[in-house]
């Protein structure tokens, strides 16, 4: 890694910490291996250490510690620490509710940090990024939705053990929450019931899904639409509301002292909104993802719901490519639709090997009778030409999506090649989208 790449990929680190995805910051700092370069006196390395320290969830910890690795000169760590006293009393100003405090503040600790990093020639040219007004806005909204877990968390009304499945509508969600459901794992009191297009049931929570549904309608949007959302969509006081609200339902519909799995397509595009959430100071949590077939899905699902191939198709890759990326950072295993269904046993086994415990023999035999092959019933290989015959339009696209799947099956799904590769698909995308 070259100095160009690392002042890029300090900047990237940059925007994590304003987005809250300090997950990521902390996985840096405890795998440097990521960072394909040599760790000593590496930039990088000493930036995620110095974000890290300034996390909320490490700042209102009983273990913190300056990363004395970058703090070698006394003056510095003095201006650390002065950094942090804004923070902390940001994070005071916003529990005692006064919000003009708090914003301050939050100003004042990045206007700070940017001088201090400017102490260092090294971080020259990352200073500047902690300037930018919507750093300090992002900053501000990641803070009040740590805050909101926090909150439920002190009040014994948050979880504490979390699966949440990830997955494009009709890809295999309901099969696999389905499975965990028999196996043991806690779902929803108020669990969608069956329908013709879903003949064992979606395993989802009726009052979560009206919730999230409502508030797409408030902002003039579909759940089929979300492939458009803006990735900044979370920022606003109404997405404030509801991320609150959301996470105030999820206690009543789920048995939170267990282990509860979450599932909903409509997360892998809104979950982004709650990631300063789901950090590890607050709950322990894993993520299942299952991908299908592109074309199987569309097909699929245009014909259980009112619904453009062209949005289907969208929806899609922006549902895999944002699920992939929120989860990246966190412990997971990712699956295909035909897995599940030829060796339900595997996934069980995989499941068991990320949780660390197992489960009685009626709970297994119960949850691998679950899934049954007869469950697919729209294979690719007999409607691809058809479809593409159909919507000749549509080949750019289904050729991006299919790139998209194969990479899941051909390359380790957690190594740099993986990550360099969908980054360069995603922006094939976003051009294709563009010219439309």
């Amino acid at each position: 890694m070259n100095n160009a790449e690392q002042i890029l990929f300090c900047r990237d680190l940059a925007n994590d910490y304003f987005c809250g995805r300090w997950q990521r910051i902390a996985s840096t700092v405890a795998n440097p291996q990521n960072l394909r370069t040599n760790t000593n006196n590496n930039i990088c390395l000493t930036f995620s250490q110095i974000l890290l320290s300034v996390s909320p969830p490490e700042l209102l910890s009983d273990q913190w510690k300056p990363p004395y690795n970058y703090l070698k000169i006394f003056s510095n760590e003095i201006r650390l620490r002065y950094c942090t006293s804004y923070l902390l009393s940001a994070l005071n100003d916003h529990a005692c509710g006064s919000d003009c405090h708090f914003l301050l503040k939050v100003q004042l600790f990045c206007v700070n940090f940017s001088d201090l990093l400017k102490s260092n020639a090294d971080y020259l040219l990352i200073a500047d990024i902690f300037l930018l007004p919507e750093s300090s806005i992002s900053l501000a909204q990641s803070i009040r939705l740590f805050y909101i877990a926090q909150s439920l968390q002190i009040n014994n009304s948050f979880p504490k053990r979390m699966t949440i499945v990830l997955g494009m509508h009709r890809s295999g969600t309901s099969a696999l929450t389905g499975l965990l459901g028999n196996l043991g794992i806690s779902g929803p009191n108020d669990a969608l019931g069956a329908t013709e297009n879903n003949l064992r049931g979606f395993w989802e929570s009726t009052s979560l899904v009206t919730s999230s549904d409502c508030f797409l309608s408030e902002q003039n949007s579909h759940w089929s639409q979300l492939f458009y959302w803006s990735s900044c969509w979370w920022k606003s006081s109404k997405a404030l509301v509801w991320i609150s609200s959301y996470w105030e339902q999820l206690r009543h519909v789920f048995d939170i002292e267990e282990h509860l799995v979450l599932k909903d397509p409509r997360l892998c595009i809104l979950l982004e909104g709650m990631i300063p959430l789901l950090h590890e100071s607050l709950l322990q949590i894993n993520f299942l993802l299952i991908l299908r077939q592109p074309v199987e899905v569309v097909i699929s699902l245009c014909q259980a719901e009112e619904i453009s191939t062209y949005d289907a198709l969208n929806l899609w890759i922006g549902s895999v490519l944002r699920s992939e990326f929120v989860s990246r950072y966190y412990p997971r295993k990712i699956f295909t639709y035909p897995q599940l269904l030829q060796s339900p046993k595997n996934i069980i086994d995989s499941c068991i090997n990320l949780w660390g415990y197992s489960f009685k023999d009626a709970d297994l035999t119960r949850a691998k009778s679950f899934v049954t092959s007869s469950l697919y019933r729209v294979k690719s290989d007999s409607i691809r030409d058809s479809f593409l015959e159909s919507y000749p339009d549509l080949r750019g696209l289904l050729s991006i999506a299919d790139e998209i799947y194969n990479l899941f099956n051909s390359v380790a799904c957690d190594d740099y090649i993986f990550y360099y590769s969908l980054e360069k698909v995603r922006r094939k995308w976003i051009a294709l989208l563009a010219r439309r």
